[in-house]
């Protein structure tokens, strides 16, 4: 009787040690699909988005597009120059002289 037991037991192990896996690789699968589908839905709206011409506007600005009736500048050099140096203060005796060299 102990024998069958066993081996009915035996039997289980290999078919509920494969139903645990597969829930596990079910939740798994389960989070991607989520993630998949709020992938697709902001696809989605940006699509629907890009028919809108103050959107395409933007888009094509961004890639240094102009108007046929405006006129494009390139600005050259650093936009925000750099601060003056700050001047060095030396309290010696002839700390006044190092201000004319």
């Amino acid at each position: 009787m102990a024998g069958v037991l066993t081996a009915l037991l035996l039997g289980y192990i290999g078919p509920v040690s494969g139903y645990l896996e597969q829930r596990a690789t079910l939740g798994q699968e389960r989070a991607r699909l989520n993630e998949l589908e709020r992938t697709r839905d902001a696809l989605r709206s940006q699509i629907a988005d890009l028919g809108q011409p103050a959107v395409l506007e933007a888009r094509a600005r961004e890639l240094g597009l102009v108007r046929p009736d405006e006129r494009a500048f390139v600005v050259r050099g650093d936009l925000d120059p750099k601060p003056p140096p700050e001047p060095k203060h030396d309290d010696g005796r002839l700390g006044w002289l190092t201000g004319l060299f």
